[in-house]
């Protein structure tokens, strides 16, 4: 007990002289952010938040997988957007009928 007595004396006049050491060392011996993470509350969040994380980006790729495709659709050696046209065709009609008659 003579020991107890003696070690609360030097923490009483520790706080004393320079109160924030004294905060500081009596604080080392609390469970810290690390206790609170292996509690079964935070396992549960931290759980839930994964699994959310997991169905967001699983649900970005499936959204971004037709941009990917038609990408690649149209890389046959020249642009689907230019037609190519026939020097041989021939006007239908459209020309004949506006012409005079003789």
């Amino acid at each position: 007990m003579e020991e107890q007595r003696i070690l609360d004396e030097m923490a009483r006049k520790l706080a004393d002289e320079d109160p924030r050491l004294a905060l500081r060392l009596a604080s080392l011996g609390r469970p810290g952010f690390g206790a609170a993470l292996r509690s079964p509350r935070s396992r549960v969040l931290a759980a839930a938040v994964a699994l959310a994380l997991i169905v967001v980006v699983s649900l970005m790729v499936y959204a971004m997988i037709p941009f990917r495709a038609a990408g690649t659709r149209h890389q046959t050696g020249r642009p689907a957007s230019t037609p190519t046209l026939s020097h041989s065709a021939q006007p239908t009609g459209s020309a004949r009928a506006s012409a005079p008659a003789p």
